[in-house]
């Protein structure tokens, strides 16, 4: 196995084998990986989606999606478009399923089929968001019309998340707007602008601009890493600590399999 970092924000990129052969061992491995670099590129795996669901059960119990799920693997959601996806607003960044009671600790991604150019997914690092917070806010810098808030006004705020775009049924939840890492127990911001709807307790202008500087520090580049896919990529990432967003800039079909792993109350 060979393992080589993809960026200075996160990620490592790992050649040299096979996910059909992995056990218990290489699953451990690959778990301290992602704890220590939030992200993994497993490149060049040719997993159907049956063999893709037995791989994520590896992992811990796995959760379906009010969405796209295949009827004889109905842990792999399916991830496909036709073409003709231009563009989406700053909204497209989110965690995933950050609306459920439970969110996915674990997020993985396999490229299926892919557009000749373009339809990249990029990933922002909440960990260096929250950790360099006092200091872009001291630098007074205006992320909108409302100054970036410090680490003590975040204290004790919590967010309410909806999933009803999915549907009527589907659960509101509400978040801390700080989660601890519940294996690492480090801190990372938590409120994303395609799901997190308003602050808890907080008046709705004062809370939508709170959340409006969160999102544009979230971002910053710096925090950030761009993947540009290949055929039988696997990208496994740390939901709890990581946002994401597909870049819509391509006019091809491109299909793509998900599987989740199940998480614990964030706190």
């Amino acid at each position: 196995m060979k393992v080589e970092p993809v960026s200075p924000a996160m990620g490592v990129r790992i050649t040299g084998i096979d996910l059909h052969e992995a056990g218990d061992g290489l699953v451990s491995d690959l778990r301290s990986l992602l704890l220590d670099h939030h992200l993994l590129v497993i490149a060049g795996q040719a997993l159907h989606r049956p063999e893709f669901q037995e791989f994520g059960f590896k992992w811990g119990e796995l959760m379906t999606h009010p969405s796209g799920m295949d009827r004889d693997n109905p842990y792999v959601q399916l991830l496909a478009y036709e073409g003709r996806m231009r563009g989406k607003v700053f909204g497209a960044w989110h965690s995933d399923m950050s609306w459920h009671p439970t969110p996915p600790q674990i997020t993985m991604l396999h490229a299926r089929t892919l557009p000749p150019s373009g339809g990249d997914t990029g990933y922002a690092n909440q960990h260096l968001a929250w950790e360099s917070l006092d200091r872009a806010a001291g630098d007074k810098r205006r992320t909108s019309r409302r100054e970036l808030p410090t680490s003590e006004e975040l204290e004790g705020l919590r967010a309410n998340h909806t999933g009803k775009g999915f549907g009527p049924d589907v659960p509101d939840s509400v978040h801390p707007l700080v989660r601890t890492h519940d294996e690492t127990r480090r801190l990372a911001l938590y409120a994303n602008p395609e799901f997190t709807t308003h602050i808890v307790d907080m008046a709705q202008t004062d809370g939508k601009l709170m959340l409006w500087a969160l999102w544009t520090h979230a971002i910053t580049l710096e925090f950030t890493y761009r993947h540009a896919w290949s055929t039988g990529d696997l990208v496994i990432w740390d939901n709890r600590s990581v946002m994401h967003t597909a870049i819509l800039d391509y006019d091809a079909p491109r299909a793509m399999t998900r599987v989740v792993v199940k998480g614990d109350v964030p706190v």
